[in-house]
């Protein structure tokens, strides 16, 4: 890490604007097009879901080339839903054209304002400056209802870069006991409507659960989570 993020990242710890985190398990890491995830456990007969896609599936794909997965990936912003339509796509990759969170049923959702105050493509759970109009109602789906639907046992990949609704995705999961091995998440913190408690107590959540991180980006955004138990029956050999 350079010397400027290092600096940045330990002033914004020591004004409560980021997290005190570290590793906190040591395990084979891959990198997987931005991503991390610890390789033991993954092949053919693995499932990924990706939660937010936008306009860049090489996390997907990569997945898709390295180790054969299923891929099940999800995003609701219509631009980019007219993207994939025009993609061809390997057959083990599947999009679904709705937002992930914490119920079945519909959300809004709002472009996201950044410095400057113009808003982007990026579509965001929270609104922090948009006017009503430009919000767009979309479906959303949680993930215990699609495990169900896709009669799939566990969420051995679980990806999500989904612009601060990742917090109920958690919750959610944590309370209906829904298996995922790994988790890959970009937490938004930095936005100005999300305090950097619930990504703290997102964390203190997933450890209590058996969660344990591995790999946290340069600039303490995106983390790597494993479930410890689930990885240490694949180390023994003792899976199913």
């Amino acid at each position: 890490m350079g010397v400027y993020n290092k600096t940045k990242k330990l002033v914004r710890r020591l004004s409560g604007h980021e997290v005190w985190s570290r590793s906190e398990l040591t395990c084979p890491i891959k990198a997987v097009h931005n991503w991390c995830i610890c390789p033991v456990g993954i092949d053919c007969d693995s499932t990924v879901f990706s939660l937010g896609i936008g306009n860049d599936i090489g996390f997907d794909t990569g997945m898709i080339e390295l180790y054969g997965t299923t891929v099940h990936a999800f995003d609701p912003t219509p631009r980019w839903v007219k993207w994939i339509g025009t993609l061809e796509l390997p057959e083990q990759f599947h999009f679904h054209p709705y937002a992930i969170g914490n119920r079945d049923g519909e959300m809004r959702l709002y472009p996201r304002m950044p410095k400057g105050r113009k808003s982007t493509t990026m579509m965001t759970l929270v609104n922090e400056g948009a006017s009503e109009d430009e919000g767009i109602i979309v479906p959303v789906r949680s993930l215990r209802s699609l495990v169900r639907q896709f009669g799939v046992e566990s969420v051995d990949i679980l990806k999500m870069d989904i612009e601060a609704a990742e917090y109920d995705v958690i919750d959610d999961f944590l309370e209906n006991g829904v298996p995922v091995y790994q988790l890959l998440v970009e937490f938004h913190h930095r936005f100005r409507s999300v305090p950097v408690k619930k990504t703290r107590d997102a964390l203190e959540s997933l450890f209590k659960k058996g969660y344990r991180i591995f790999y946290i980006s340069e600039k303490a955004r995106e983390y790597s989570l494993i479930h410890l138990e689930t990885y240490e029956r694949y180390l023994s050999g003792n899976v199913g």
